[in-house]
């Protein structure tokens, strides 16, 4: 009986073994290239900048209308007292049944330049949204590595807990022949447990990297995917010229188009001293011996009267000025662009650094300490204390050396943000 009870135990937990070892369902897995697509394609962010553009291009269509004509009827130069005029004239009275058309014809040079004003306007928008989505696709590719990063720590953290089970187990197993402390033994347990604290705080944080990429990709919050663990190990090249950094950078390029605006909008101004011309036609229908007649007349506008040019002129100056501050707009943004990108570069150098010590000295360093002291403990000379301080410090070293990567990472993102690329 002991026996069956015996091998059904053992069936019992193989099979949950066997269980425990099948994926539950294996997530898409989302590489950095489909997540910055799927940011370019769906964000609300993004989308609003092309109907903004498609708004300014269909409004160019209107630039070359005309003014609504102008219809009038009625009576003129027609007598109030009809009575005597028609003892006159035998019983017919005078008089004239006007009918009125007149058209305002705009001048060709207004319109011209108004249409190339508004069609400017296009282009700004869509320096804009590219802007935008440079500034997007480093946020997506911040939260990115920084979910790969947090993986990697998971991972470490796992391992290092495995390995503190695994102590505690001996140290328990030892405690009987007097060999491990229980003090020791509590010492372990706690440790066991802070772990288990660090790794719901990494879990939050990857909830929160991933909460933050599926609203910038306009998904459900909530969904799952996988991503691509491999790091990149080349980055952008070295900083470019002033003039290369102009024509990269999509801000300096919306400075440059709205400073065309600006300069198109000023020509607007400047053509409103071009007349504009119209014709009139009246009809004129005789009443009683009045004949039927007509009038046919041109006119034109005086747009350079001194009390009519004031405006356009002061809103001339007024745009060269407005083109002045854009002007040296764009040379600060170039400035404190050029002054960024040197101290990234300086700040990338000193991680490198950093980073490659850590791989090359610290890490290799405390991984022996910690096999030493392993070793030194599983030949009785040293105790668990020492063997899970080492272990510890082969940790919290890791995880350091992970936040130093994130660092890199992230300076890297940013330098690829200035430069657009």
């Amino acid at each position: 009986m002991k026996i069956m009870l015996a091998k059904l135990r053992y069936c019992v937990l193989l099979a949950l073994l066997l269980l425990a070892g099948q994926p539950l369902r294996a997530q898409q897995v989302l590489p950095l290239d489909s997540v910055l697509r799927a940011v370019e394609r769906r964000n609300p962010a993004l989308r609003q900048y092309s109907y903004r553009s498609q708004a300014k291009q269909a409004a160019v269509a209107g630039a070359s209308s005309w003014e609504a004509p102008k219809v009038s009827a009625g009576y003129w130069m027609t007598p109030y007292n009809q009575r005597p005029i028609k003892e006159m004239n035998n019983g017919q009275g005078e008089g004239m049944q006007m009918v009125s058309v007149e058209q305002m014809i705009p001048n060709p040079a207004k319109q011209r330049a108004r249409r190339e004003y508004l069609a400017a306007w296009s282009a700004v928008d869509q320096a804009d949204q590219a802007a935008k989505f440079n500034q997007l696709r480093a946020q997506a590719r911040s939260l990115y590595y920084g979910r790969v990063i947090l993986e990697k720590k998971l991972k470490v953290l796992d391992e290092s807990e495995e390995l503190l089970a695994f102590l505690l187990k001996v140290a328990q197993v030892r405690y009987p022949y007097n060999q491990s402390t229980l003090a020791s033994i509590y010492q372990a347990q706690a440790r066991v447990a802070m772990h288990g604290n660090d790794h719901a705080q990494l879990y939050g944080q990857l909830r929160q990297n991933t909460i933050a990429l599926n609203t910038l990709m306009a998904r459900d919050p909530e969904g799952e995917f996988a991503v691509d663990t491999l790091l990149p190990t080349s980055f952008a090249g070295p900083y470019p010229d002033t003039a290369a950094l102009s024509r990269r950078r999509s801000d300096v390029r919306s400075l440059d188009r709205s400073l065309a605006a600006l300069r198109l909008n000023q020509n607007v101004e400047a053509n409103r001293r071009r007349p504009d011309f119209g014709v009139r036609y009246d009809h004129m229908k005789g009443i009683g011996v009045t004949p039927n007649q007509f009038t046919v007349m041109g006119m034109v506008s005086i747009p350079i009267a001194p009390w009519a040019s004031r405006e356009y002129k002061a809103n001339t100056a007024a745009l060269g000025y407005e083109a002045q501050a854009v002007q040296q707009q764009r040379a600060s943004l170039l400035t404190e662009a050029a002054g960024r990108i040197t101290t990234l570069q300086s700040d990338l150098r000193t991680k490198r650094q950093q980073v490659e010590n850590f791989e090359k000295a610290i890490l290799p360093s405390l991984r022996k300490q910690y096999q030493v002291t392993l070793l030194a403990y599983q030949q009785n000379t040293a105790q668990l204390p020492a063997v899970v301080e080492a272990l510890e410090t082969w940790l919290q070293t890791r995880l350091q050396y992970l936040d130093t990567q994130t660092e890199l990472l992230n300076l890297h993102v940013r330098y690829d943000q200035e430069l657009e690329q």
